[in-house]
């Protein structure tokens, strides 16, 4: 669900697991689609910091 929010964040590893695709600071235009990521993620797998 992550990756289709925010498909420049999110992504899969190797073997299909979804993995975060930026190191760092999210540039301030994505953060509405990872915001929309983190409330539509069934398991809550994603918390933003700030």
């Amino acid at each position: 669900m992550c990756a289709i929010a925010a498909p420049e964040v999110f992504g899969s590893d190797e073997i299909g697991n979804a993995k975060v695709l930026i190191t760092g600071e999210i540039p301030a235009a994505l953060h509405a689609k990872v915001r929309r990521a983190e409330s539509n993620c069934p398991e809550r797998a994603i918390t933003i910091i700030e």
